[in-house]
């Protein structure tokens, strides 16, 4: 597919086929990655590739739990440039994560971009990841599972209904988010959305871990 077509076609996948990525395919979409900008060049980025079930698990995140790899992102936050002052190190590593996305999708591959894992510091060791080194995400990453996203409860928690998922909609126009020489409030645009509060999530996390409860019931019974 052509740039466009890949930009505008890539979006967030949650569920995964139950089979895995080549070393080469892998490789090259993380080699994607390694081409982002970054601050000064400096290019400071680790990719650490988990692919061990019961590492995945302690990042206690369903996603992750269910994709064939996860790919932590990490990023040195020591340096003067990108130092915490200025966050160029997040800017830096979400760069690569961009990248890495975009090339999965236009090699058939799914992703997730996730930030939602267990406290920094316990990451950091159960990873052997040094304190000068910043954990900025992870990406779940296998070949979408085909209809399985289409659930009545994603539709409407990401998009609101099903003909915007369906669409892959836009939230808000052009005009509402492009600002000229200063920041300015649009009538209806992010400074007046409602976004999902904490407990529809803490909901949806419930909702979620019933259904790998289920799962984890069935996959039981069909052995015995």
């Amino acid at each position: 597919m052509n740039f466009e077509e890949c930009l505008y076609s890539r979006r967030t996948v949650r569920k995964y086929e139950d089979r895995n990525i080549s070393e080469e395919e892998l490789n090259e979409i993380l080699k994607a990655g390694m081409y982002a900008p970054s601050a000064c060049n400096f290019q400071a980025w680790k990719f650490i590739v988990i692919d061990d079930q019961s590492k995945k698990e302690l990042l206690e995140n369903p996603i992750i739990n269910g994709a064939p790899i996860c790919v932590m992102v990490v990023y040195r936050n020591d340096l003067y440039v990108s130092g915490r002052e200025h966050f160029d190190y997040i800017q830096s590593a979400s760069a690569a994560i961009e990248n890495i996305l975009l090339c999965a999708h236009n090699r058939g591959v799914g992703c997730c971009w996730i930030c939602h894992y267990p406290d920094e510091e316990k990451v950091r060791k159960a990873f052997h990841i040094p304190d000068n080194f910043a954990v900025v995400g992870c990406i779940a990453m296998g070949y979408p599972l085909i209809g399985e996203e289409n659930s009545k409860q994603n539709m409407e928690y990401h998009y609101g209904n099903e003909k915007d998922f369906l669409q892959h909609k836009r939230r808000f126009t052009p005009e509402q988010v492009i600002c000229r020489n200063q920041f300015a409030h649009i009538e209806n645009d992010c400074c007046d959305a409602k976004y999902p509060d904490k407990n529809m999530w803490d909901k949806r996390r419930k909702n979620e871990k019933r259904h790998e409860f289920k799962e984890a019931v069935k996959k039981l019974l069909k052995r015995s």
